[in-house]
Parts: C-alpha cells; sequence; structure tokens
C-alpha cells in the first residue's frame, strides 16, 4: 500500500466530481463492508446500494446522480475504469530487478532482450526469442523457437511447446499449456490413427490467459487468440480455432476446432461452441450454453442448443409450468372422453 490523498486529488486525477468533503484524507481501497473512515470504496452493481448506504467508508466512487446518501461521494462516469487507476495509485505494480537465474536452463542461439528475468529451474529451449523486459518464472517450459514479446510473463509452470509465439504485454498465468496438439485422429475399422499436429499457437498482443487454460496447435495453420482477449482459468481453444479481438470467455468455457470468433465475444461461465462454427462480433453467450449453429452478429443467445435469449426465457416460463398444464390436458381428455361416451349413449 502507498501514499495518501485528498478526496478532491483524486476527483482531478480521474476527472470526477466531489460531492461532500473534498478535503478528507484517503489512504486506501476496500469493500463497502470493509471500509473505514480513510477508505474510498465503490458502488458499480446497484444490488450493493444497501451496503453502500451502510458503509463506513470515506468517501464512494459511483455514478454521478447516484441516489446515495451518507459517505462523501467521488463521481465519474466510469466507475469500474476510474477504480482501476485508484487501485493502481495505492498499489503500484513492483517490478524486481532482472535477472537471470543460475538454475535456469537456457538452450543454445537463444535472444535476450534487455532487463529480462528468467526464474530457477525455468527451460528456455533452442532457438527462443524474449523480448525486452520478458519474465519467465520458476518451473516455465519455453520450448524449441518460441518468441515472447516485450513486456510479457509466464507465470510459474506455463508450457510453451515448440514455436509457439507470444505477443506484447501479455500475461500468461501458471498451469496455462499453449500448444499441445489438437485432438485430431483417423478413425478406420474401429481404430483412431493420430494425425500430426504441426500447426502453431499465436497469442497476440495485451492477452491475459488464467490459470490452467489451454489453446492447442492443429494439423496445419494457426490457433489464434486475438489482441486485447482475456480468458478465464480452465478456457479450452481447440486445434485451429480463431478467437478475435477484444473477447471475454469466462471459466470452463470452450471452442471446439476450426470454429472462428469475431471481437468483443462474451462466453458466460461453462459454455461453448461445437467444431467448425462462426460467431459474429459481439455475440453474447450465456452460462451453460451451447452452441450448435452459426450466430449472426450481435446476438446474445442461451440454452442448448443456444438460441435467442428472450425466447430462450419464454421457453423456460413454460417448462415451469409444464405439470399444472400437464393435469389441465389431463382433464379437458377426462371431459372429452365423456362427452364423447355420453354421445355414442345417445346414438
Amino acid at each position: 500500500m502507498s501514499g495518501r490523498f485528498r478526496l478532491g486529488e483524486l476527483a482531478e486525477r480521474l476527472g470526477g466530481r466531489v460531492v461532500g468533503d473534498a478535503r478528507s484524507i484517503i489512504r486506501g481501497v476496500a469493500t463497502l463492508e470493509q471500509a473505514g473512515p480513510d477508505e474510498i470504496s465503490f458502488l458499480v452493481n446497484p444490488r450493493y446500494v444497501k451496503a453502500a448506504r451502510a458503509t463506513r467508508a470515506g468517501a464512494v466512487l459511483l455514478k454521478p446522480d447516484s441516489a446515495l446518501e451518507g459517505p462523501s461521494r467521488l463521481e465519474v462516469e466510469e466507475p469500474y475504469l476510474a477504480l482501476v487507476a485508484v487501485l493502481e495509485l495505492f498499489h503500484p505494480a513492483e517490478r524486481r530487478a532482472a535477472e537471470i537465474s543460475s538454475e535456469a536452463h537456457l538452450g543454445r542461439d537463444v535472444e535476450i532482450g534487455d532487463e529480462v528475468t528468467v526464474g530457477p529451474f525455468a527451460v528456455v529451449d533452442d532457438g527462443v526469442r524474449l523480448g525486452d523486459r520478458v519474465t519467465v518464472e520458476a518451473g516455465c517450459f519455453v520450448g524449441r523457437g518460441c518468441r515472447i514479446d516485450e513486456d510479457s510473463t509466464l507465470m510459474p509452470r506455463v508450457v510453451l511447446y515448440p514455436g509457439t509465439r507470444v505477443g506484447k504485454r501479455c500475461l500468461i498465468h501458471s498451469g496455462v499449456v499453449l500448444g499441445g496438439d489438437g485432438f485430431g485422429f483417423a478413425t478406420s475399422k474401429g481404430r483412431h490413427h493420430k494425425v500430426p499436429q504441426l500447426g502453431q499457437v499465436s497469442v497476440e498482443d495485451d492477452v491475459e490467459l488464467g490459470a490452467n487454460t489451454t489453446v492447442d496447435r492443429g494439423t496445419l495453420g494457426k490457433t489464434i487468440v486475438g489482441a486485447g482477449s482475456k480468458l478465464d482459468n480452465l478456457v479450452m481453444i481447440a486445434h485451429g480455432a480463431t478467437i478475435g479481438r477484444d473477447c471475454l470467455f469466462a471459466a470452463q468455457s470452450g471452442i471446439a476446432g476450426s470454429t472462428r470468433v469475431g471481437s468483443q465475444v462474451t462466453l458466460a461461465g461453462q459454455s461453448g461452441a461445437a467444431g467448425h462454427l462462426s460467431i459474429a462480433d459481439g455475440t453474447i453467450v450465456a452460462a451453460k450454453s451451447a452452441v450448435f449453429g452459426d450466430i449472426p452478429r450481435g446476438q446474445f443467445v442461451a440454452g442448448i442448443p443456444a438460441v435467442d435469449h428472450q425466447r430462450w426465457k419464454r421457453a423456460q416460463a413454460l417448462i415451469k409450468r409444464l405439470p399444472e398444464l400437464h393435469k389441465e390436458l389431463r382433464e379437458m381428455k377426462r371431459r372429452l372422453d365423456a362427452l364423447e361416451g355420453k354421445k355414442e349413449e345417445e346414438d
């Protein structure tokens, strides 16, 4: 934790407006429930308004014209983005001195830029290129011919298969495997024969990959994760898939082989798509949904198979009424049978 700021000073830095005491001293950031009088908190989700009204925080970061009484307010147009700046002010990133550990293994013809860090027991194989300020933490394996561009970090125990490319300013968390073999087999007479996986994985600039995420190489060509995309823990990107720019994939989501995902696509937790599909820009896939067909631009889909979200909600409402509807149908059938029986007697 670092520094102290007057609330008015924070407002100037964030381009916001103080409603309350601009002279109050802020020494840190905390949640609404845990914040004290010298800390700032934040309100982004309306469901936490009750907590905001009860908070002991010295100030709350929120949108303009929010109906909140009590603590001082620091009003900004994008509170969540402003929170990033506040956190960086009080908790600036620390970069340790660059060092190549004596317990690391460097292969032949490795190119190393300025201020590179390689941790103990990391293996950097032949022909690897590490750009300026790259960090390869302890226990990583960087295969033959890989390239990692400037300011990227591999957290402990990341594995890059040979030929993998990682762009600039990427953050690859522990347990990630890039470039493992795609799931490709030719089946003949009941036997499965492995198809050589000779393609490449390319992770573009400003990508973050969560712990234990995997991106597979394909038979030929590239598997691509587009610039600015953020993948949560335990995400699976299969062989030959293409992920566009600035996508968000939540935990345990997955894309099957050769599917093309556009830019700014969101996959919620445990959702996925079958192979050889096209998911257009701006698509949102709800949690636990499965995409089995192409999705046009800007759709919000849900369910198995995934359909328009509103259509899915209407279907779910009907499903809840099925026992009642079944009972009504049985009663209608009973009455119809009785009427038909009476008619037969009259005839």
